[in-house]
């Protein structure tokens, strides 16, 4: 025969159902205050052109302007992000609804998190460090074992050289820190594309170092895509797909890379590499 419970059993154990259905009502509260996700949902573009325009770059204004473009083009509602760091524009389109972050690396690794429409452009990966430093000449596993290598956090890059065997790797928010802190020599090698160096370039606080600078090796060649959240309807992916490639046809791609004073010659290798459908599913491809 059980124990009789007392009067402090039964108010404890009544404050604990209170406690375990109020978090559950908290929970609901919670739930209901969340739209849910339907067809009329728009998408939520993460900005690549950053708020602080001096410290952008005119193939991130072209990208914004093509996102507009291709999403109107294909009939699909959205809403623009101003730009976060890299990293927690990542993990909000890997783990939230509708979000669309561009221009993204499609790697393996990658794949299967997100859907893919392109590619938009097409990047060569190099490291670049102070010519005289010692770091010329030496073979990229040599590098990857030794030096203090810099990138962008979170991104493709940083998984990249991890896999590669790089031994020191220092991760830093935005591409533009880690032109003034290999100057400082607070790094090595950096790991970043030609367009990010460029325009960390002209910043005056690195310029009078920057002929010291050069290319000490290229290593892959990544072609880059728009990347929508997983739970994005395989038919809009379809539409912008077909979207992106009537604008490739009709020249308004090359047209609006024009607006910008970009690359837009039809016979060059990097036009040509985007226009061929070839590559239309190709992620990274490493150089040696």
């Amino acid at each position: 025969m059980g124990q009789k419970k007392g009067p402090l059993f039964c108010l404890t154990k009544w404050m604990c159902c209170g406690l375990v259905l109020g978090a559950f009502g908290i929970g609901d509260r919670a739930r209901a205050g969340t739209p849910p996700v339907s067809a009329t949902t728009p998408y939520i573009l993460h900005q690549s052109y950053p708020k602080n325009g001096e410290e952008g770059r005119p193939e991130q204004l072209f990208f914004d302007a093509l996102t507009r473009l291709l999403f109107k083009k294909a009939g699909l509602r959205f809403t623009e992000q101003v730009q976060q760091p890299w990293k927690r524009a990542y993990q909000e389109t890997l783990y939230g609804p509708r979000h669309v972050l561009y221009p993204t690396t499609r790697t393996a690794a990658r794949e299967d998190q997100l859907k893919w429409v392109g590619p938009i452009s097409r990047t060569v990966w190099n490291l670049y460090g102070i010519k005289n430093a010692g770091w010329a000449g030496r073979k990229l596993g040599d590098i990857f074992a030794s030096a203090r290598i810099g990138v962008a956090m979170g991104s493709a890059r940083e998984d990249y050289l991890k896999l590669r065997g790089a031994k020191n790797i220092v991760a830093v928010q935005h591409d533009d820190q880690l032109l003034a802190m290999l100057l400082s020599d607070r790094l090595d090698v950096v790991a970043m594309g030609a367009a990010p160096l460029g325009a960390a370039v002209s910043n005056n606080d690195v310029r009078d170092g920057v002929k010291d600078v050069g290319r000490l090796a290229s290593y892959r060649v990544c072609y880059l895509y728009f990347a929508l959240s997983k739970d994005s309807p395989q038919s809009d992916v379809a539409k912008l797909q077909t979207s992106l490639e009537e604008l490739y046809r009709d020249g308004q791609f090359l047209e609006l890379r024009r607006d910008f004073s970009l690359n837009a010659d039809p016979e060059s290798d990097f036009i040509s590499s985007l226009h061929d459908p070839a590559n239309h599913n190709v992620g990274c491809v490493d150089m040696n």
